[in-house]
C-alpha cells in the first residue's frame, strides 16, 4: 500500500476514535459539528491558510482562514494538524477543510474526501477553533453528506474549483439545493458573484451574499469585499462591505 494512503487511514482511525470519545455524532459518514463550535460572525477578511499573513494582525480575531487550494497542497495539512491548531486559534476560525470531491470522481473517493473534511473540522472544533461550514460536495450522490451543516446556519462556498474544472453551472445548482435545504441568512462566497447570478438565489431564498476576493484578485486587481442584497422596491444591488456591516450591526 502506498505510504501516504496507509498514513491517511491511520490518521482517520486515530482522529475518528478521538471524536467518538468526545461524543461527536456521525451521520451519513459525516462528523457533525457541535452547534456551539460554529462560527456565527461576519468575517472581516477571508484568506487561505497558505497566505494567512495577508490578514493584518488587528483583524485576525475577526477573520477566517480557508483551505480553498488544490488537494496536492492539503495532504500535509492533515498530518500537521496538531502543530497548526495553535496558529488557527489566533484567527476567528476556519472555513472548513476542502479536499475536493467532484463530478467524475469515483463515488467512494468522493465520500472519503467529505468524511476527511468533516473529521478535520470537528477535531479542530474540539480544540477551540470555530468552524464556518463549507459547502463542499461532489455529485448528487453526496448531497446527504451535507448533514454537517445544521439548518439555518450560514455557510461558505468557493467559486474557484467549479469554474476551473468546467463545472460552474453544476456548482451553482448544487449551492441552490443547499440553500433550499439549510436556509441560511447569509451565503459567503470566496470569489466573485455577478448581480445576474445573485438575483435568483436572493429572490428565492431571501438571503444576502457576501463575496471575498481570492488572493489573485486582491493582489493583482485590488479587489475588495462586497455584498449583494435586496433593497427597497425589490432592487438587487452590490454595496461596499463596510456599508453592509453598518446595516447588519
Amino acid at each position: 500500500m502506498n505510504s501516504i494512503y496507509k498514513n491517511l487511514l491511520l490518521w482517520c482511525d486515530d482522529k475518528i476514535s478521538f471524536l467518538k470519545r468526545h461524543n461527536i455524532k456521525f451521520q451519513s459518514g459525516v462528523a457533525i459539528i457541535p452547534p456551539e463550535c460554529i462560527y456565527t460572525d461576519i468575517p472581516r477578511m477571508v484568506s487561505t491558510y497558505q497566505y494567512r499573513s495577508d490578514i493584518p494582525a488587528d483583524l485576525k480575531a475577526k477573520s477566517l482562514l480557508t483551505y480553498f487550494t488544490p488537494d496536492s497542497g492539503l495532504w500535509n495539512r492533515l498530518f500537521k494538524i496538531e502543530d497548526e491548531i495553535p496558529t488557527l486559534l489566533e484567527y476567528g476560525g476556519i472555513a472548513g477543510f476542502d479536499l475536493s470531491p467532484s463530478l467524475g470522481m469515483l463515488r467512494p473517493r468522493q465520500k472519503f474526501s467529505i468524511t476527511i473534511n468533516s473529521v478535520f473540522n470537528c477535531y479542530c472544533a474540539l480544540h477551540g477553533v470555530k468552524i464556518l461550514p463549507n459547502a463542499r460536495l461532489g455529485d448528487m450522490s453526496t448531497m446527504s453528506m451535507s448533514a454537517s451543516i445544521p439548518d439555518g446556519v450560514n455557510f461558505i462556498s468557493s467559486r474557484l474549483g467549479c469554474k476551473r474544472n468546467g463545472f460552474k453551472a453544476f456548482g451553482r445548482y448544487q449551492v441552490k439545493l443547499l440553500l433550499q435545504q439549510i436556509r441560511p441568512r447569509i451565503l459567503f462566497i470566496y470569489g466573485r458573484v455577478s448581480l445576474d447570478e445573485a438575483c435568483d438565489p436572493i429572490n428565492r431564498y431571501g438571503i444576502d451574499i457576501v463575496c471575498y476576493p481570492d488572493r489573485r484578485s486582491r493582489v493583482r486587481n485590488n479587489a475588495e469585499i462586497y455584498a449583494i442584497v435586496k433593497r427597497s422596491h425589490n432592487k438587487i444591488v452590490k454595496i461596499p462591505f463596510g456599508e453592509y456591516l453598518q446595516g447588519v450591526q
